[in-house]
Parts: structure tokens; sequence; C-alpha cells
């Protein structure tokens, strides 16, 4: 299913289109410094290429802080998967017709070659330029004055890595008439929105587990045999971890001491048992050594009717007389919408986040108010089904809602939701929601 989605953020086109003309601009007044042609002068050109070089170090520089800032740093990471694919796509699929290997999303917009070229561009190509190009400005032009015959060896590799930055530029145009239409992928870099390719169950895991590494919280998953399969960022900083390596694969009693092992063990065998933990607080083992506080939730994960495994969150303490207030504090200002229903669908608390992505002021309006009032007349008989299953005690992930606004206006986000339990008996349902509204309509 192809779908407008909103790939390329402002700064990102004017980063893209500023370092194009810049570059244009370098190799054009650079090949008159070399003496391939005559057009403005010897001199004018000299200054002209020094001043483009200083505003595309400081585009590079802006660049460098936006990519950290946003994690677009992340769209660099090489990856051999699909590179054969796309080889051959390349070289013979193109022509044939043939789909392509990759989908391109918010959050991985290049494919397995593009990622080697373009970390090749910005650790080898644009470096090597901006380095030899700074030896010639300060060392060797002001030492050694030249005229268009008598260029030094630092020039000469200058110039070859501008042929690689032109070769790539040619190639990066030819390729970007490959899309839906010849236009299409300049049209996105200019709108910033591109009719891709869309497949909406791996989109909406992409955007939970987006969510999920970015989560203040620490996320864990692990199967049935108790083998840790996935942690977050911030489950590792509780842990005092910085290599994933040392985790994934291993058994969780890696987590614990072994004084309070025995009571982890007890809480993972009732959550394979299909029971729901909720705010529990365990003391974790760190792995330099010391010691934590945490609260910890526990859902079981069932496929196809099966408990294979179990998931759920860890959010840090330091004195278990805070663990109402902690709690409260970590859900209040998370940046997913937090929200909690009795057995009877009536709205029992929500947190800023989830009144934003409502549009209302304030809990009073909608606490104590039936779930029909957040969903259109013909969505509500869907949701009360979803309720009814999470309230025999099913777990729901990543289902892709359309949420009723305060002004009547509609959004769309991911819903998870788990049941709210007392003891074992589920009481009511309580989940966050992820809003997706600009990955799907173009306003």
């Amino acid at each position: 299913m192809k779908k407008s989605t909103y790939i390329y953020r402002g700064f990102e086109r004017f980063w893209h289109w500023s370092q194009a003309l810049l570059i244009f601009f370098l190799a054009l007044t650079g090949f008159e410094i070399h003496g391939t042609f005559q057009l403005f002068g010897f001199e004018n050109v000299v200054r002209w290429h020094d001043t483009a070089a200083w505003a595309f170090l400081i585009l590079i520089v802006f660049a460098i802080f936006w990519h950290f800032a946003t994690g677009e740093w992340k769209q660099y990471i090489p990856t051999t998967q699909f590179i054969t694919a796309q080889f051959s796509y390349y070289i013979s699929g193109i022509f044939k017709g043939a789909p392509h290997p990759t989908h391109k999303t918010i959050y991985n917009k290049f494919n397995p070659i593009q990622r080697f070229i373009y970390l090749g561009l910005k650790l080898l190509v644009i470096p090597l330029q901006v380095l030899t190009g700074f030896i010639y400005m300060f060392y060797i032009y002001p030492n050694n004055p030249i005229h268009e015959s008598g260029l030094s060896i630092t020039a000469i590799i200058h110039t070859l890595g501008a042929f690689a930055l032109l070769a790539f530029v040619i190639a990066h145009v030819y390729l970007t008439t490959t899309g839906d239409t010849p236009l299409s992928s300049i049209k996105a870099m200019i709108t910033g929105w591109e009719v891709i390719d869309l497949d909406e169950k791996e989109e909406r895991q992409k955007n939970l587990q987006h969510a999920v590494d970015d989560s203040a919280a620490g996320y864990y998953r692990m199967d049935s045999n108790g083998i840790i399969q996935d942690v977050n960022e911030a489950w590792l900083k509780m842990y005092h971890c910085q290599d994933r390596t040392r985790v994934v694969g291993k058994h969780f009693s890696h987590t614990r001491d072994e004084r309070n092992l025995k009571e982890l063990e007890e809480l993972v065998n009732r959550v394979m048992q299909g029971e729901f933990i909720t705010g529990h607080p365990v003391t974790r083992k760190t792995f330099d050594g010391k010691e934590g506080k945490h609260l910890l939730s526990a859902n079981p994960i069932v496929e196809e009717g099966k408990i294979t495994g179990m998931e759920g969150f860890i959010m840090d303490i330091h004195d278990r007389d805070e663990l109402m207030e902690h709690m409260y504090h970590t859900v209040r200002n998370s940046g997913a919408g937090y929200y909690r229903l009795n057995k009877d669908g009536i709205i029992m608390d929500v947190n800023e986040a989830w009144l934003k992505l409502y549009k209302y002021d304030h809990k009073d309006e909608v606490v104590g108010k039936h779930f029909s009032l957040t969903r259109r007349p013909e969505d509500i008989e869907r949701l009360q089904q979803s309720f009814e299953k999470v309230l025999n005690g099913e777990t729901i992930s990543g289902k892709l809602e359309i949420r009723r606004c305060k002004d009547n206006s509609t959004g769309k986000h991911i819903l998870s939701a788990n049941p709210f339990c007392i003891g074992n008996k589920p009481m009511g349902m309580e989940g966050f929601i992820l809003d997706i509204t600009h990955l799907y309509d173009k306003t």
C-alpha cells in the first residue's frame, strides 16, 4: 500500500539543498583554480572559493549538531542486511520493474548501499576535502603563491576528492529519477512528503519500537526459558551496562544477587502462568557490582494462544516511601499518552500527554466519563471489543486507532493496553497511546 509520508524535516531539506549548491559552486570555482577553464578570473575565483569553503564548514558544524540532537546519525549506521538484494536491484532489477528490496520510513530513510556511501562521504571524502583545502589555504598558497599552471600535490589530492564528489552527485541525481515518477524524489526533498510503499503492520511496530528505545523507563523482553532477548538504553543505564551483548542471550539470573534471585524466579513463574505484575518493588544487581531499586511491571507475551515469554518496564526508585510519588511523576511526564479505565469503561486517570493528544485542557473534563467519549460512533464497537478482550486477560500492542478529540477533529495513534489487576483479578484496563497522525495524513 502506498501512502504520502512526511520523511524529510525542514532543516534536513535546507541542509540538503544548501550543501548541494555549495558543492556545485566549490566545484565550479575549484576547477577554474585548477586551470580547467577561465570564467571569473583567478584572483576573484580564489576569494569566492575560500568564502564558499567557510560557508560549507559552518553548514557542516550545524548539520553535525542537528544529526546528534535529533538522533538522525543512526540513519547512517551501516548494515549488510539486504545489501546483496540491493546490488541486484540496482544492477538488473531496476530495469525489469522489480519491487524495491527495502522500504523507506522516517526511521529508515536509506537502503544498505546508501548507508555505506553516505557514511563514506561523511567520514572520508568530505573530511579529506576540508583538510586538504585548509592546508592549501593557510600554508601552501600564502607561502608559495601560484597561478593557473602550478598546483601542489595537496591541491591534486583535493581535486581528486572533488571528482569523487562529482561522481556521487551524478549517481545521486540519476537514482532520484528512479522513483514512482522521475521527479517524485526531488519533489519530496522540497516538500518533505514522499509517496512510499508502506507495510502498516511493520510501520506500527517500528513506531512502537522507536518509542520503546527512547523511553525513560527500562524496557526488557525475555523468552519462556528466561533468556533475555532485548533491552533498551534506559534499561542498560539503570544496570550500569554499556555493552548490550553482556545482557542479550543471557539468563535473567545475571540481573539479581543470589539473595534476591528467588523472589524474581517466583515473579517470572507467575507471569508465565498468565499473571500481570504492576509496580512491584525489586532490588537489582548492576554490572559494576552495586545494587539499585526499581519498580517492575511484567506482562506475558501471548502468541497464537500460548505464552511464549515475558516483557515489561522498570522504573528506577531510591526510596520505597516515594513509590507512589515517583510513579505519578513518571507517568505524568511521559511523552506517551497514559490512560486507565475501570471495568465499566469509565476513565479513571490520564496524563498530560493524553490530554494534549485529545485537545482537552484538564483531566476533569474526561475523568469519570465513559471511553466512548474518545471515539467516533462508528469506532466505539471496535474499541468495546478490544476492551472486553483485555478484561479477559489479553494484551494489545501496536494497534492502530482513530481518536475523536474535544473539538471533534480526529487523529491516529498506536494503542497498547494491559489488564489493570488487583491481585490476579483484572479490574480494568490501562496503557499508552503514541501519536502517528503525521505519518498518515498530509496537512
